[in-house]
Parts: structure tokens; sequence; C-alpha cells
């Protein structure tokens, strides 16, 4: 496929969200198509320094991309890592640090569906679709990853008492699977959330002093496994509540990303970066056609409102 014309890239920055690849996620004979395509267009991946240089205002910014990947999976080390590699590519991995693989535990060599990941992890405390810290070491190591946090434990809290009726299936709601009520969930540090024990609703006080200290156990832990500074976060599910994003900062993270649309541009709030989810079942059109869209800022920004 022939070169487009630079003026459709430069003036923004794509920064792509993968999840697991193969399973239930972006098939992997189209995730390697897309890594290829990204290579024969001459793109390059971006680390965090870069980001933060553009964040200040450096330009140009050019051919480029942002490849981020949620969860911190096992794939990353049996698969991504390596297709990555291949080309040259680098990544970023925002990590569950409750989800770490114990090094006793074996790891799952094969494609991995990460809702049943979750349920597992929910019901019995499995692991196995998960980087363990020495897997996550080694690839940051190698320069191929940088890790990111996608908080301690990607949970969702009750907002309020349980309710009868039919309990939603989603893995979330595992402890109440089976029960005749259950109550609504809600990511974690989207909100304040319910006190059971206290039969009440957090103060907006309690709600900012859970999220910095759940924050900031999330960025040492992961400091610890990799020996090296966590500047970045990435909400669970792209929700967060705006005194998260100042108790994000209170824990020391400098870069944090959402599931927002619109341009990544120089000057752009280091808080509340967007980025745009590579989902299942959409093609190698839908792939080019978005890079194209996000890595210009005029159109990014109105596309970006046209689907609000």
């Amino acid at each position: 496929m022939a070169r487009w014309p630079d003026l459709f890239v430069g003036s923004s920055l794509p920064v792509l969200c993968y999840h697991n690849v193969g399973g239930n996620g972006v098939p992997r004979v189209l995730f390697r198509r897309q890594m290829a395509w990204l290579a024969g267009q001459g793109y390059r991946t971006l680390g965090l320094s870069e980001l933060a240089a553009i964040l200040a205002g450096h330009r140009p910014i050019g051919r480029a991309v942002l490849l981020t990947f949620d969860d911190g999976f096992r794939d990353l080390f049996t698969f991504i890592g390596p297709v990555l590699a291949g080309h040259g590519f680098t990544g970023l991995t925002f990590v569950i640090t409750d989800r770490l693989r114990p090094e006793g535990e074996p790891g799952l060599d094969g494609e991995i569906i990460a809702d049943q990941a979750h349920t597992d992890f929910i019901d019995r405390g499995e692991r196995s679709a998960w980087l363990s810290a020495e897997e996550l070491k080694k690839l940051t190591a190698q320069g191929l990853f940088e890790a990111g946090s996608h908080t301690a434990r990607h949970a969702m809290r009750p907002l309020g008492p349980a309710r009868p009726g039919p309990v939603p299936g989603h893995w979330a709601y595992g402890p109440w699977r089976g029960a005749m009520s259950a109550p609504e969930l809600a990511p974690e540090l989207a909100g304040p959330l319910w006190r059971a024990a206290d039969g009440r609703p957090e103060t907006v006080q309690e709600f900012y002093e859970r999220a910095v200290e759940t924050l900031t156990q999330s960025r040492r832990e992961l400091a610890s496994v990799t020996g090296t500074e966590v500047a970045s976060l990435a909400w669970p599910w792209g929700r967060y509540h705006p005194l998260a994003v100042e108790a994000a900062r209170q824990a020391g993270f400098e870069l944090v990303f959402s599931l927002a649309r619109g341009p990544l541009v120089p000057g752009a709030d280091a808080c509340r970066l967007p980025r745009l989810e590579v989902r299942r079942g959409r093609g190698m059109g839908w792939f080019v056609s978005r890079l194209m869209i996000y890595g210009n800022a005029r159109l990014a920004r109105w596309y970006s409102a046209g689907r609000m």
C-alpha cells in the first residue's frame, strides 16, 4: 500500500489502546497486519519521554504512534512483544498490580479470553493469564515495554446497598453470582462508593484519600518490580472522577490516560490524555482511516466532536 501524503499526519499523536491480542481481543493475524502496515508506512513508536516532550511543545511529531496495552496480560510476553520487536517497535503496558502472577504458578501460553481471565481471578484467585513480576521485569529491562499503572485492583465496588433483581453477568459481579440481589457497581475510582459498614456513601474527602492510597500503592509496587520510576497511569474502563485526577498527581503520576476521543497535540493536558481503543471486528480499513484521522489535529477534533 502506498504511503499517504505527509499532510495527513504529524499534527496530532495517535495513541492506540489494546487489551489481549487473540482470544476475544483483536485477532492475532490482524494485529500482525496492523503492525506490518505501520512499519511499511514509516511509523515509529514513541516512549513516555518523547510524549512528555511533545506535551511540553516539541515539534514535529511526524509519522509516530504510541502503542498501549491494558491489564498486563501474559500475551505481552508470549506474542505481542516478539511481534513488536520484529519491527523495532516498543509499547507501554498498564499493569494491574494485584494480577501479577506468582512465580510458582504456570502461565498461560495460548490465546487469552480477557473476561474469562478476570472471572477466574475473581472466583479462584487464578493469575495464569497475567504476566509474572519477573516477566514484566524482563520486558522493561529489554526496553520493549515501559510499565504504567492500571491501578492496584481494577475493581468495581458497590454504589449502594444490594437491590433485588437479576445479577448482571459481568465478571465484577462474581461475588454475587447465584444470589437474588446485588448492588449497582462502578469502577472504584469513578466516584464515591458505598460504605456498607456505615450504611452510607463515602464523603468526597474519604474518596480522595482512598484514591491517593490506592494509586500510591500501585505506583510503589510497580516501581519495586521494574526498578524504575513509574510515571503513567490509565484509568480502568476509562472512567474517573475529577478528584481522582488530583489524587493521581498527588500519588506522583505525571501522564494519565483515559479512553476519551480527541487529538493529542503539543500543550495537551498531561493528566487527561486521549486514546483510541482498537477492538475485535475492526478491519484494516478502519485501522488505516483512524491513523489518518488521529494523526491530524483538525480531523481528530472534527471526528471526535461528531462521535460524542
